[in-house]
């Protein structure tokens, strides 16, 4: 999520790291723009739930929840929901950027992939002998 914020050009409301949260994100709009803007095209346009920001930041950012049944694709679908919203409300960003860096993040961070097994040979394929025909399939195919 924070790739996607920078990838915006965009502000987290949290100013330091160690202010950051790993179940929710509150993204500062730019100045002369309503983040209840940006939250109520979500939701109309896109059926994407957005949080508002509270008391002294109400109205100056929108939150994106990433904590629970969710995972990588999902959140992904919920940054391009927000960037598309932002830009139908007139903030600049750039189309697919926010998407892009998350994406490359997460793929970056992914854990690795342990070796596929091989696959097991199927009854037919222990019992082949090279030159003749013993599967009752390759019986009628030949």
């Amino acid at each position: 999520m924070r790739a996607a914020v920078r990838a915006w050009g965009l502000k987290l409301c949290a100013k330091a790291p160690k202010w950051h949260s790993d179940t929710v994100s509150a993204i500062m709009v730019p100045e002369g723009f309503s983040g209840a803007d940006v939250i109520d095209v979500a939701y109309r346009r896109y059926n994407l739930a957005l949080g508002a920001g509270l008391a002294r930041v109400a109205g100056k950012l929108f939150r994106i929840g990433h904590l629970g049944d969710l995972n990588e694709l999902m959140l992904l679908g919920a940054i391009a929901g927000a960037e598309m919203a932002m830009r139908d409300v007139g903030i600049k960003v750039e189309p697919g950027t926010g998407v892009a860096a998350a994406a490359e993040h997460y793929r970056a961070t992914a854990a690795p992939l342990a070796p596929r097994a091989a696959a097991p040979l199927s009854p037919d394929a222990q019992q082949q002998v090279p030159g003749k025909v013993t599967s009752p399939r390759a019986r009628v195919r030949a």
